[in-house]
């Protein structure tokens, strides 16, 4: 990764990650679209939703879909600064999902890597991009 993360920018920036997780898990998980730039995007394998408002109907399809409780645990956070006002970060996410409510067994869903383009606008560092990868996917779920 390129160049040092101030404390206060690595702080927020970790902030941010950690917001995105509780709202996926805690809801309200169309308000996760807030956390993108206008022209941001988010996307797992193939699937991509680009802007805001792509990113909180893609949320908003999922809750019409029924309840569903999900753990994401998000950790080896690395992080580089590429300009005062972009940073990038790579992650990993353990997560835990199943339809329905709590409680259900303790089997993860998938592991996965998540790349990160951070931008600071208006004083506030938002998503860019976020990209995530499958890297281990529980055998009855591929």
């Amino acid at each position: 990764m390129n160049g040092a993360v101030p404390i206060e920018v690595r702080v927020a920036l970790h902030e941010l990650v950690n917001e995105f997780a509780y709202l996926v898990d805690f809801g309200p998980a169309e308000t996760i679209a807030d956390l993108f730039a206008e022209d941001g995007w988010y996307g797992w394998g193939e699937k991509r939703s680009v802007g805001r408002d792509a990113i909180r109907e893609t949320y908003r399809q999922r809750a019409a879909r029924g309840l569903r409780t999900s753990r994401h645990l998000t950790t080896n956070l690395r992080l580089s600064m590429v300009g005062d006002n972009e940073a990038h970060g790579q992650s990993l996410w353990l997560i835990f999902a199943e339809d329905g409510p709590p409680p259900h067994p303790a089997v993860p869903l998938l592991v996965a890597d998540v790349t990160d383009v951070y931008v600071r606008q208006d004083g506030r560092w938002l998503f860019q991009s976020r990209q995530l990868a499958d890297v281990f996917v529980a055998p009855d779920r591929k």
